[in-house]
Formats: structure tokens, sequence, C-alpha cells
């Protein structure tokens, strides 16, 4: 299958569509942020937690141990500076005897507060990105594993770059590859049953 080729006018069309659609989380999201743009309390994260993790489906079931590992974490410095490896200690968390990485998550959670300097990682996003790679080669090398944050981050100037998008903001191609990344995979699927 040929992919779109990723023009500032194709993300202009899928970013109105994904805000057709998904506007209304979305917003809903940014007033809680508005109402509590910190994270000092446990309150205030767990809110916000529960919001993400609902309306985005991450699949988190113990939000609660999530948002103390937030709170523990003392971020808000670090990220409206927009420092990456926030992401990563927001993703790491110890759930009883467990580890569990929450990078999806914690990607969408940074980027609720700081949506210039976090782009959201997701699995519709992983595969277009790898399909893009085949298709064009837009990066030097095989892409390898995007969940590692500074890595992503990379890729995702590479395809800026490749492609002429260096002025299309974070949230805008957020919304253009998740939302064709979507479309993609639900065809690939529909095809193969």
């Amino acid at each position: 299958m040929q992919l779109l080729k990723p023009t500032p006018h194709v993300i202009e069309v899928f970013t109105q569509r994904f805000q057709d659609r998904f506007g209304g989380p979305e917003n809903a999201i940014k007033l809680l942020l508005q109402k509590f743009p910190d994270n000092r309390t446990l309150e205030s994260i767990l809110l916000k937690s529960i919001v993400i993790n609902v309306l985005y489906a991450t699949q988190i079931l113990a939000i609660i141990p999530v948002a103390e590992h937030i709170l523990s974490l003392d971020i808000d410095d670090r990220l409206s500076q927009g420092l990456p490896e926030v992401v990563d200690e927001i993703a790491t968390v110890r759930i009883k005897e467990k580890v569990r990485t929450n990078y999806s998550f914690a990607t969408k959670y940074c980027s609720f507060h700081n949506p210039p300097n976090y782009p959201i990682y997701d699995l519709f996003v992983d595969k277009l990105l790898n399909a893009y790679q085949r298709q064009d080669r837009f990066a030097s090398t095989s892409l390898g594993n995007l969940k590692h944050y500074l890595y992503f981050k990379q890729i995702l100037n590479d395809f800026r770059e490749f492609y002429g998008l260096t002025h299309v903001g974070a949230k805008q191609l957020d919304s253009f590859l998740w939302l064709y990344g979507r479309d993609v995979l639900v065809r690939q699927e529909t095809k193969s049953v």
C-alpha cells in the first residue's frame, strides 16, 4: 500500500478530522489542566491521570499508584523546560512487586502539560513511522525501539525534515500520525481477514 505523502496540506486535513472527532475529549483535558496546572497534590495528579487514562484508553488499572509515583517525582520545573527524561521517569512505575512501563500514558501526560515539547507516542504512531521508513527511508537507519523518548523525538525530527514539515506543530503532527496510523492499520487488518 502506497502511503500518502505527508504534506502540510495533508497534515492540515488530518488535524481537522482529528479535531472534529476528538476535539471534545481534548478540550476537556485542557480545561482540567487549566484548573490544575501543577503536579503538587495527589488529588490534582489523580484527576488528570484518570481522565487521560480513560479518554485515551491507556489501560492503566492501578491508577492511584501511578499518580503517587508522579507526585514523588517533583516534575513541574523539568516539565515546563521540556526535558525528555521526564517521560521515562513517569513511564516506569513499581506497583507492588512488579515494574510497569506506561510509556504511551507518560507521553500523553507530558504532552498535555507542554504540547510543543512533548510529542505523543502511540502504537499507531509507531507503526505508521515504521511504514514510512520502509517506504521512503526518511531516517538513515532502521527505526528500532521508539519507546526511548529522546530517540523517538529525534525520529520525529528526521520525519519532519525529510518531508519539509519543520514548521508543523507537535500537536498537528500527533493528530496526523495517530489518525492516519489508525486508518492504515485498520485497512491492513481488514485486508488480512
